[in-house]
């Protein structure tokens, strides 16, 4: 083996090696995936670890990078970053990763409104969540201040419900970010630990795939329609039972 040839390998297998099937299965199969502690199984897929079907198309597509699950569609790379999926309760913390355009990226404020840059995504943000508010480019006023410049702007911040989000004077400019972590903190302070905690997206219930798993099947999205795979790879009923199917 050249050593260039050994050194593409070894890169390779770095990349590879924090994502991981948690079982022998072959490639085809959709046994769950691991990125570090994140378990990924239907509705979503690891690229690279898991075929395209294992879960629901596109946008339940994650990454595994550096040791963090990341969303795989967004318009910069390794945007939002996956801390933990709850299966139970069909919701995920995600973390918004980027600094504000300008910043030494010192300062992790997104320069765009997040929900807006998941409104492609077959996602909700929870109502759990606050809103986190940053305004710019107008008199900041002093009560709401951050200590110090962001992208050499005064900035301030406050928290408000998603419903009725703060936005401060009319003259200013603004972006928001869910957060979920805010009780005891002070947005003008903790802002950056705020949005390194995250917030919640939730999405809908799949009622197919619970039956599915209940009966031992595994749950695959294959030509634009669900379908439900028995252990010996033929289809799986969802039916109700007595209801009458050709499948099993």
């Amino acid at each position: 083996m050249t050593l260039e040839l050994l050194s593409v390998t070894l890169v390779s297998l770095l990349q590879l090696s924090s994502a991981a099937i948690t079982n022998s299965a072959s490639n085809t199969s959709c046994a769950p995936a691991r990125c570090v502690h994140v378990n990924i199984t239907y509705p979503f897929t690891l690229s690279g670890v898991q075929p395209v079907y294992c879960g629901f198309p596109t946008f339940f597509e994650l990454t595994c990078y550096g040791g963090c699950a990341y969303l795989s569609r967004t318009f910069k790379k390794r945007l939002y970053h996956v801390l933990d999926i709850s299966y139970d309760s069909n919701s995920l913390a995600v973390a918004v990763e980027t600094a504000f355009s300008g910043d030494d990226e010192t300062c992790n404020i997104p320069d765009f409104n997040v929900s807006s840059g998941l409104s492609l995504f077959p996602l909700n943000i929870s109502g759990r969540n606050k809103n986190l508010a940053f305004v710019y480019n107008c008199e900041v006023p002093p009560s709401v201040r951050l200590p110090r410049p962001c992208a050499n702007l005064t900035m301030g911040a406050s928290i408000s419900n998603a419903v009725e989000p703060w936005v401060g004077p009319k003259s200013c400019s603004s972006v928001s970010v869910p957060v979920r972590g805010f009780e005891g903190m002070d947005p003008t302070r903790d802002y950056g630990r705020m949005i390194s905690d995250g917030f919640l997206l939730e999405w809908p219930t799949l009622g197919e795939c619970e039956v599915c798993t209940r009966r031992g099947g595994e749950c695959r999205f294959v030509a634009r329609a669900f379908q439900c795979i028995c252990s010996d790879e033929s289809l799986c009923s969802t039916n109700p039972p007595g209801k009458s199917t050709e499948e099993r």
